[in-house]
């Protein structure tokens, strides 16, 4: 077994135990039984509404706080008074976060509670996925389909701090594919964060924390991370549809060359705004209280071809000289009630970040904001009330879970893979999920070597739309 914790010692010894092509695979070619029971049990929602939860946010708060210690975290602060808005927001700090850019972890709720557990278990979530204590074979896929099912490294796309060739020798542990039951081996690199890989051995990802999750249980986790990457990879699409391919178009008519096909109202009506005044109760009240707050609210319906509920919120502050400032947050979830209420709950809570300023990558990613017209930009396309919006409700989280794996599935994914990295010092669940071919922020990112997307934001750049997981 090869962790970032043993000595040099213990990596040669295991190394001379198991020689394969100097790789450490295991001698047997028959994969393991799954070291973790990954069966759903009935897990009921405590409530309908917000973040859903095994168990009331008061009794998360009861449990966790003591682990706070554990975990490096150095203080837990309300921060909903920084912003004249309202809408409840926590922050967690743990300066030895052992990443780049984020020491201070926010959590964002409809109550104060909420929030508070929001971010505990956001300091949780990312203290146990820094780590993996499961074995980690080190090879080329070749090797490792020789001992079972693989996700193939090419089809993730996360920004890359290399090119991937068949022939790369990387770092595997096994996860879990949800969609066929069975165990399968995949890069270590795209399962910690961060990833440092021992001297000599190559890093293949710029890799972030999309997909890890934790929860009051397994399934909580599990449904939090499969959200998660759902709507990164409904945000690449939109984005790319609605911002990227207009922009190559324009490029493109510049050189004098012919541009892609496809109408930008057409694309804009693809992903239509939603009608403010139809909002459910709870929704309506956060968009009432940015308003009260003087802010400009724009909520667009930009679920993926997988039909799970979508919903891109922007709230923007006007400013005299035009450089409005605007911050965004989005939801995913069967159920667009809850879609709705977290996208405007992140997008509050994305706005206090930057007025706490305890992000150490501000710099990076916020700049002197441009001049724009926050309608022009945000306000474009048809208007639909909520209920045009697909919408499931369940009783049960693990009913969830199988809702959003059958609709992967429908939609053209073939690997749904977990892993999980609960620790036993803290043994509040947390996983990590990867999907295949899922698209993410990876194209819009500058922090690797060069942007990356899938076959379904090519298409959109070639004039067609995304219409699966293929």
């Amino acid at each position: 077994m090869l962790s970032k914790e043993h000595s040099e010692e213990e990596f040669t010894a295991s190394k001379a135990a198991n020689p394969l092509n100097g790789s450490m695979l295991q001698s047997n070619h028959e994969l393991q039984a799954p070291r973790h029971d990954w069966r759903l049990h009935p897990t009921a929602k405590y409530a309908s509404y917000g973040v859903v939860r095994a168990i009331p946010p008061a009794e998360t708060i009861r449990r966790v706080a003591p682990l706070m210690n554990i975990v490096g975290v150095t203080r837990v602060a309300e921060v909903t008074g920084l912003d004249n808005v309202g809408i409840p927001n926590f922050t967690t700090v743990r300066p030895r976060d052992r990443g780049e850019g984020i020491s201070y972890y926010n959590g964002k709720g409809l109550t104060r509670a909420a929030a508070h557990a929001g971010a505990l278990m956001e300091a949780i979530e990312r203290y146990s996925g820094e780590r993996c204590d499961l074995p980690v074979f080190y090879g080329d896929r070749a090797e490792m389909e020789r001992q079972g099912p693989t996700i193939d490294p090419a089809e993730i796309i996360v920004p890359r701090a290399m090119e991937y060739r068949p022939e790369l020798c990387l770092e595997w542990v096994e996860g879990f594919d949800l969609l066929s039951q069975r165990p399968t081996y995949l890069p270590l690199n795209a399962v910690i964060w961060p990833y440092e890989p021992p001297a000599g051995r190559p890093m293949l990802y710029d890799s972030g924390t999309n997909g890890l999750a934790s929860g009051n249980t397994l399934e909580e986790a599990l449904c939090h991370a499969l959200c998660e990457v759902i709507e990164r990879d409904a945000s690449a699409v939109s984005d790319a549809s609605l911002d990227l391919a207009p922009a190559v178009a324009r490029v493109l008519l510049q050189l004098g060359l012919a541009a892609p096909e496809g109408d930008s109202s057409a694309r804009a009506a693809r992903f239509p705004l939603i009608d403010l005044k139809t909002l459910p109760r709870r929704a309506l009240a956060l968009v009432r209280k940015l308003e009260r707050a003087g802010l400009l609210v724009y909520l667009r319906d930009v679920t993926s071809t997988a039909g799970i509920a979508t919903l891109d919120c922007a709230i923007v502050e006007r400013r005299l000289d035009g450089r409005h400032l605007a911050h965004g947050g989005t939801g995913t979830h069967p159920d667009a009630r809850v879609a709705a209420t977290r996208a405007l709950t992140e997008a509050a809570q994305s706005r206090v970040g930057h007025i706490q300023g305890g992000r150490e990558d501000l710099s990076r990613i916020v700049g002197v904001p441009p001049v724009f017209d926050p309608d022009e930009l945000y306000g474009r396309g048809t208007v639909r009330p909520f209920l045009s919006i697909a919408s499931t409700q369940h009783s049960n989280i693990d009913d969830d879970i199988r809702f959003l794996l059958r609709r992967l599935s429908d939609d053209g994914f073939t690997q749904v893979v977990a892993v999980n990295l609960t620790r036993p010092e803290v043994r509040v669940p947390v996983v990590r999920v990867v999907v295949p071919r899922a698209e993410s922020w990876s194209v819009f990112l500058t922090h690797g070597r060069s942007g990356r997307f899938g076959s379904r934001i090519a298409r959109i750049l070639h004039g067609g739309a995304a219409r699966s997981g293929a």
